[in-house]
């Protein structure tokens, strides 16, 4: 099916051309992430003259009311209502994809984030008494993150996604660098993991909350061992998607430190039929942990992950 879009004035058509693929691959601290989607060529179908940044089909138009020789019929004017509730049902489901889409993008910043970043410790932050206010749970989140920079000496790298339980409270899952076994707090050295713990009731209030370390397992247990990369980075973003429709409009989905190293992104375009499109997709090493091979429900497209069983040192 062709698909539209407008750009600077021009109308564009796209099709998606026929044993033809994107394939783009993101790969840092032992992590591959690789994707192969349909390729879709564009070409311009009508120019309306001018061009500017932004410019909306209609945009600027005036209409003045219908000459009674062209006004609507009842008829016609109960057909028009239909149109305009379906064309309300439309919009509302381009803008739920849209929404999706946006949560999606989110979901991938964070757990590239963390991978860039080299995270190696989970943390949980909860409430004890009910707290549903998401934007309350960000400023107490804020004001935790800076008071650890302070007992931290003035480091504390993370990327940290935001939950409602399912009773209604809020809380925050992170991933962060792994603290030392002792820091001092109040000029007493404590052990590292009471430390969030301490922090955080300072801000909510004292036993009204826990910062867990190490995470939890499905069962509210909590988790032994540690886990690896890219498996910490899939926790902790999975978490973004899990109620973005919660997440008031224009507000950030997750919370990240500044200055995470960027990693680009690999892009090449193949042709071929989708049975050899996933011999080029998958890349198998000795000791490599393979996370993920799915292709789309109409094999319309493929996804790929893998983490190397010994990680090359830190990128900084």
């Amino acid at each position: 099916m062709p698909m539209e879009r407008y750009v600077n004035g021009l109308l564009l058509r796209g099709e998606v051309i026929p044993d033809k693929w994107v394939i783009r691959t993101w790969e840092c601290n032992g992590v591959m992430e690789r994707s192969a989607v349909p390729y879709v060529g564009w070409e311009v179908v009508y120019d309306h003259g001018f061009k500017q940044d932004g410019w909306v089909p209609g945009e600027g138009l005036e209409y003045g009311v219908l000459p009674t020789s062209s006004r609507l019929d009842s008829r016609e004017v109960e057909l028009a209502a239909k149109r305009k509730i379906a064309d309300a049902e439309e919009q509302a489901e381009r803008d739920a994809q849209v929404l999706r889409k946006s949560a999606s993008r989110s979901k991938t910043t964070a757990r590239r984030g963390i991978i860039a970043e080299r995270f190696n410790e989970l943390m949980t932050l909860t409430y004890r008494r009910s707290q549903p206010d998401r934007a309350l749970c960000k400023k107490h989140f804020k004001e935790w993150v800076r008071r650890m920079k302070r007992a931290l000496g003035g480091e504390f790298r993370y990327v940290a996604a935001f939950e409602r339980q399912e009773r209604g409270s809020m809380h925050v899952h992170l991933a962060c660098h792994r603290l030392s076994r002792h820091v001092l707090y109040g000029g007493v050295p404590i052990k590292s993991f009471e430390l969030g713990t301490r922090i955080w009731r300072s801000i909510i209030g004292d036993d009204n909350g826990l910062c867990f370390v190490g995470g939890k397992d499905r069962f509210g247990r909590p988790r032994r061992g540690h886990m690896s990369l890219a498996r910490m980075a899939a926790y902790v973003s999975k978490y973004i998607l899990k109620d973005y429709e919660d997440v008031p409009s224009g507000e950030n989905r997750f919370s990240r430190s500044i200055g995470a190293p960027k990693v680009e992104i690999e892009t090449v375009v193949v042709d071929c039929s989708f049975a050899d499109l996933i011999g080029l997709v998958y890349d198998y090493r000795e000791r490599d942990s393979v996370l993920a091979l799915r292709p789309g429900r109409f094999n319309d497209r493929l996804w790929f992950c893998k983490e190397a069983g010994q990680p090359p040192p830190l990128v900084h």
